[in-house]
């Protein structure tokens, strides 16, 4: 005879954020074990316990609760599992479980209705593996895990459409505005009362199924500190380019790459090695649209382009707090890219990301925003570019002017 396993399951968000997940669930043996990364949190222990006990498997039996305390890697090897799969599509109505519903009031009751816990359940998830972004396009969700795009699971087309609304109203968008882009930004609150920015786009689309959007979430975590160079996969020679244009006493360094290539995290890294290498004795300014770092000892602005502060407007105020070193979150126009030229030709050392496939044509770029090549040559000290290949990083360094 068959060992038949039960409905009792937990969400992906209770085992991320309680640190347990089940093991096994039988049936006809009425057993189940749970596995926990703390097996002393007696509380998390009552309530799975009644959460069994309320389930319709298990109401009313003798039932056999064990639990196992397991190592981080077996944990994250079976939420990845659960996470990864396809066969359970992504609804509102099957998110979370009837057991978890009943015991996790405390999550239920932050969620307005059941659009904002999908959305909720997006948001961990992403971040669970690593995700810098969510797309929502037509009937999928996929995640941007290492600059590659990975399917994450399938929506029904009832759970989009108000998962989409939710996403709008939170980010303060026309809601019934489908027709043309628009951007926006909201914060999410995780459970370990941290914000999460996140930063959203949506853009009309025709598909096989008619017309829709794509909507594109950016997670930018306000606690997340920069990695040190060394742990970003350059190579000794690459580090030690870097490392000598932290100490350059002015110029224009250029970080390249396509979107999520790590041009915020290599800059973060940069300014975090200026400021260790010189002691805190520099001013550093960092300007971004909005900042993806929190880096201690720099003066990071928010640049809000619908409120009258632009990169190239923050960047001419930013003169008059007498700054040392200048990162510019983008150069997007030809505005920004004469201030920024100005800024290095004048005494400052300036770090600026492009978009942009390589260096040569970061240089270009500079020119046909309407800057002189023999300005750009003149100023510019050093051009990186780079891209992750299957996760991996890919980069190339040119020290300018002999230097």
């Amino acid at each position: 005879m068959q060992s038949t396993r039960t409905n009792f399951s937990l969400s992906p968000v209770f085992c991320l954020h309680n640190g347990t997940i089940v093991l096994e669930a039988n049936k006809p043996e009425n057993t189940i074990t749970f596995g926990l990364l703390d097996s002393s949190n007696e509380k998390l222990k009552e309530r799975l316990c009644h959460a069994v006990h309320s389930n319709i498997d298990f109401a009313g039996k003798s039932c056999g609760i064990n639990f196992r305390q397991i190592k981080k890697e077996e944990f994250n090897l079976k939420l990845s599992k659960l996470f990864e799969k396809k066969e359970n599509s992504l609804s509102a109505n099957n998110f979370y479980s009837d057991a978890e519903a009943k015991e996790s009031g405390d999550l239920q009751e932050k969620e307005e209705n059941q659009a904002s816990a999908l959305l909720s359940g997006l948001i961990f998830s992403a971040q669970h593996q690593g995700a810098t972004d969510i797309h929502i396009e037509a009937e999928e969700v996929r995640f941007r895990i290492k600059g590659l795009l990975t399917k994450y699971a399938s929506l029904e087309s009832k759970s989009r459409e108000s998962l989409v609304q939710r996403i709008k109203l939170l980010a303060k968008m026309n809601v019934v505005e489908n027709r043309r882009g628009q951007d926006g930004q909201f914060t999410f609150m995780a459970n370990n009362n941290k914000s999460i920015f996140i930063r959203v786009s949506c853009l009309p689309s025709v598909g096989a199924s008619g017309e829709s959007e794509s909507v594109v979430l950016r997670i930018l975590d306000s606690a997340k500190t920069p990695l040190s160079l060394e742990k970003l996969g350059y190579n000794q020679i690459q580090i030690e380019k870097l490392k000598k244009f932290c100490q350059l006493p002015n110029g224009l360094i250029l970080i390249c790459g396509p979107t999520g290539s790590g041009k915020s995290t290599t800059a973060g890294a940069i300014l975090e090695e200026i400021r260790k290498s010189q002691n805190d004795t520099k001013k550093i300014i960092s300007l971004e649209d909005p900042p993806e770092y929190v880096l201690p000892g720099v003066t990071q602005v928010k640049v809000q382009p619908g409120h009258d502060m632009d990169f190239a407007d923050a960047l001419r105020r930013v003169f008059r707090q007498d700054p040392d070193v200048i990162f510019i979150g983008e150069i997007r126009d030809s505005l920004t890219a004469k201030v920024a030229l100005q800024a290095a030709l004048t005494g400052h050392l300036v770090f600026a990301t492009l978009h942009t496939g390589s260096i040569s044509q970061a240089k270009l770029r500079l020119i046909n925003l309407g800057e002189s090549s023999s300005l750009v040559e003149e100023v510019t000290k050093g051009v990186i570019s780079q891209r992750l290949i299957n996760g991996k990083l890919e980069a190339e360094i040119e020290v300018s002017n002999g230097k």
